[in-house]
Order: structure tokens, then C-alpha cells, then sequence
């Protein structure tokens, strides 16, 4: 032992030099970070430096999806465009879904309110870390032309039961107990437009099956839709109504006057075969760029007399 004793002694000293050494690497490493951190990082993740724009949603069915189609002059572009930099649009159509469906997939449309913000401890301080958005501006709920298709289709949904699912996703966003509580969130519903009888007609006879469809049954829908806003105190833009006075001429006073003399027809509409509703139609039951354009004069109109400060210069 005597004869290595010195190698030892060598060894030994090396060795503390090291970890001596490393420890203070790691020191210096997390006095670093911290400092980091307050300086540079939770700054910028606080909220009132990582701001957010309000959201507008839309929750339908197919309808509200073509509604981002700039070919059709979709309702939905066009209101991105008038909250243009003011707040985002977010269009959340799913073609051939119904109320039920809709009850379905609430998860990945509503946003969680429950867990607004992560804490976490790092460096010694308490952080909060923005992991949603902010709460809805304005959900506008769009659906009832799928659950008026006729039984047994599935995409039936009974009359009672469309409007009980019409309460039940008011009651996400207004019930303390749901997960998807939002209470400053605006709710507003639109009714189902209507039906061009003899172009659904025209469709199911080339397509080999009969019509699954008709107007004096999506007109029952539309009226659920009203009552049920009328029960929760929840505007209703009631475009079903609005292609229907549109189509026979009749005067809205939801309409201006160049849109009421625009929408009045002329004697070509008034022999046509589809009994005008291909004005608004494309196929008697999706919005051409017409009825898009009379939607979105609907939602802007009802939008910014309901709630002024929705208004984009009010924004």
C-alpha cells in the first residue's frame, strides 16, 4: 500500500477537484435559468403581455362548414372579414350532423373553462401559464335542418328532443356545474332556412329515392328554434322566415329597402319552375351565395342591435 499511496493521494484530490468542479456547473446552471426565466420567460407568458383575440364561433352543420367558402359567398367569410382584426372567426360546420351529434362532439368545440391556467412552481417563483383561450365572445348556434330530415334516416331527431338538445348545449356554456361554463359568453341561435320543395324533389328523383325532405316540416324546426330562444331569453336570427317573406314577395322589416326590392323577384322568378327559391337555394336545402349574403345582413343586423358593443368600431 505504501509504494501507491501517492497514486491514491493523486486520485483522491482529482476526484474531489471534479465533483467540486461539476457542483459548481450546476449551480451556476440553475442561478442561470431562474434568472432567465423572470427576466425573459415569464414575461412573456404573463397574460397581460401574451394577449389573445376574442373568438366568435359558429356551431352547425353543413351549412355553417360551406359557410367558409368564398365561392358561395359564405356567411362565415364574410363575418371574418367584417371582425376583420377585431376577432377571430373560428367556423366549426359538420356536414350532415344534427343536434345529437352535436351533443356528441361538444368536447372538441367548446372550450374547457374549468382548467383556464396551469400553476407551476419553477425557480423559486409561482407562474401562470395561459393554456386556453379566452372565454367565447359569441357562440352562434346553427342546426335543425339534418334533425328535420324525415324518419327513419338517422339524422332524424324528434321534434321534443331537438329542442331539449338546444338546451342542453345553452346549458354548457350557462350551467356553474358544466365544464364548458362561460358565463359572459353571448348565445344566439339561428333557425334552419327553408326548404325548396320542388328542387329537393328534382334531386331525390335523379338520385333514385324519394324526397326526404319537406318545407312545411323544417318550418316546425324553425319554430322550436324561436320558442326555445324565447324560453331562454336567446336572440334568434330566423333566416327560415326571411327567405320565405323573400321568396312571396312579402316585406321584412328585417330587410332594407334595397335588399327587400332585391329579394322581391321579377317576372322570370315568379314562373319558375322551383317557385323562386333557387334565388337563395343551391339544391333547395344549402345557402348559394344569395342566401349567404342574406344571412350574414341577418346576423350583422341582429349582432350589433342586441349587443352594441359587438360592434367592430366599438371592439
Amino acid at each position: 500500500m505504501g509504494v501507491f499511496a501517492p497514486y491514491l493521494s493523486l486520485l483522491t484530490s482529482d476526484y474531489v477537484v471534479f465533483f467540486l468542479s461539476g457542483f459548481a456547473v450546476a449551480v451556476l446552471a440553475v442561478a442561470g435559468t431562474g434568472y432567465l426565466h423572470r427576466k425573459f420567460y415569464r414575461r412573456n407568458l404573463s397574460p397581460s403581455i401574451y394577449p389573445l383575440y376574442d373568438t366568435l364561433l359558429v356551431f352547425g352543420d353543413s351549412i355553417t362548414q360551406f359557410g367558409s367558402s368564398p365561392g358561395i359567398s359564405g356567411f362565415v367569410s364574410h363575418l371574418s372579414g367584417f371582425y376583420s382584426r377585431r376577432m377571430d372567426v373560428l367556423n366549426r360546420g359538420f356536414s350532415g350532423y344534427n343536434t345529437r351529434d352535436a351533443l356528441r362532439i361538444v368536447s372538441h368545440v367548446f372550450p374547457r373553462t374549468n382548467n383556464m391556467s396551469l400553476s407551476a412552481k419553477w425557480a423559486w417563483r409561482d407562474f401562470t401559464i395561459p393554456d386556453a383561450p379566452k372565454p367565447l365572445q359569441l357562440c352562434i348556434i346553427f342546426f335543425g335542418t339534418n334533425d328535420a330530415r324525415f324518419a327513419p334516416y338517422t339524422q332524424h331527431v324528434p321534434l321534443n328532443e331537438f329542442s331539449i338538445n338546444l338546451r342542453k348545449l345553452v346549458s354548457l356554456l350557462r350551467n356553474p356545474e358544466s365544464e364548458y361554463y362561460s358565463p359572459s359568453t353571448r348565445i344566439l341561435f339561428v333557425t334552419p332556412p327553408a326548404i325548396g320543395d320542388k328542387m329537393v324533389e328534382e334531386i331525390s328523383r335523379r338520385d333514385g329515392h324519394a324526397p326526404d325532405r319537406k318545407n312545411k316540416v323544417t318550418r316546425l324546426y324553425a319554430d322550436a328554434v324561436k320558442e326555445t330562444g324565447k324560453d331562454l331569453g336567446i336572440p334568434v336570427v330566423d333566416i327560415w322566415t326571411a327567405i320565405e317573406d323573400a321568396v312571396h314577395g312579402i316585406r321584412n322589416p328585417t330587410l332594407s329597402s334595397q335588399d327587400q326590392q332585391e329579394s322581391t323577384g321579377n317576372e322570370a322568378d315568379a314562373v319558375s319552375p322551383y317557385e323562386g327559391y333557387e334565388q337563395y337555394l343551391l339544391d333547395g336545402l344549402h345557402l348559394n351565395a344569395r342566401g349567404n349574403e342574406l344571412l350574414h345582413k341577418l346576423l350583422v343586423a341582429k349582432i350589433t342591435s342586441v349587443w352594441p358593443e359587438m360592434d367592430p368600431s366599438a371592439i
